[in-house]
């Protein structure tokens, strides 16, 4: 699916269920091997009721791959061990239900679709949010912030984390100066990324930023205002402005001045 904090939420449920050693893959790294996957489900730790595989992002349910090398995971796929859950997922919804490891695996597990709400559903799901989260809001102002998510989950639980930290009852004008309407985070972690040579990772978030903004220059737009709001902080915080000043100063919300700082480190 495309809903990322619905996805995190089922992973949480199935890695907190049990006593279970849990082992997580990068699949799109070029150092993933089916061997190491394969090891993984079969060896269980002696301190553990079983294990629970994951996966992100398997380059094998993307595309097409060499069959000698995916026939030791065919095999394994139609006699699983018992004590073995194995979880293959994506951000991206681009896994393809034509290659025959998919098919292989359709066959002999649970496939779970978590997208995007319907305006109903999502409706209902603001209005939960606010409420579990306690977040003192008028009627108008939750209504904008709605607007702003556009059936977005994973936003609007990043601009709810946002509000959380506003003193007071929240308005019109409080959600539209803090709250965002593009993932901030993926810019963030897509420059952090970037400046870590970590070429996998940005590609993955690259490509997942462009699912959601439909176009490069669309991305390329973030990354440069992500780039110049790092470089003012930078400066600022180079003259001896401490953070609340940086606040009064940017008049950003404290939230995107943590991802800031956590970025300059």
């Amino acid at each position: 699916g495309q809903e990322q904090c619905f996805i995190k939420d089922k992973l949480k449920e199935i890695t907190s269920s049990s006593d279970s050693e849990v082992v997580y893959f990068d699949g799109s790294d070029k150092n993933f091997s089916i061997g190491a996957l394969l090891e993984a489900c079969e060896g269980n730790s002696l301190f553990s009721q079983g294990s629970i595989v994951l996966v992100d992002q398997p380059f094998f349910l993307i595309r097409k791959s060499d069959e000698k090398q995916l026939q030791p995971l065919l095999d394994y796929i139609s006699k699983p061990l018992y004590d073995t859950q194995l979880v293959f997922y994506t951000y991206l919804d681009n896994f393809s239900a034509k290659l025959k490891v998919y098919k292989a695996i359709a066959k002999n597990a649970q496939v779970i679709t978590l997208n995007s709400l319907d305006y109903k559903n999502f409706n209902n799901y603001v209005r939960s949010r606010l409420n579990e989260e306690k977040v003192d809001i008028s009627s108008d102002a939750a209504y904008q912030l709605n607007s702003i998510c556009k059936r977005n989950a994973t936003l609007l639980n990043q601009n709810i984390e946002i509000l959380k930290l506003y003193p007071g009852k929240i308005d019109m004008k409080a959600v539209n100066k803090l709250c965002t309407a593009s993932d901030e985070n993926d810019s963030f972690e897509l420059i952090n990324a970037l400046t870590a040579k970590d070429v996998s990772k940005a590609i993955y978030l690259e490509r997942k930023m462009m699912t959601a903004n439909d176009s490069i220059l669309s991305v390329i737009g973030l990354l440069a205002n992500q780039l110049r709001f790092l470089y003012q902080i930078a400066y600022l915080s180079s003259k001896g402005k401490n953070r609340k000043q940086i606040l009064d100063e940017t008049g950003v919300n404290e939230y995107r001045l943590n991802k800031a700082f956590e970025s300059l480190r």
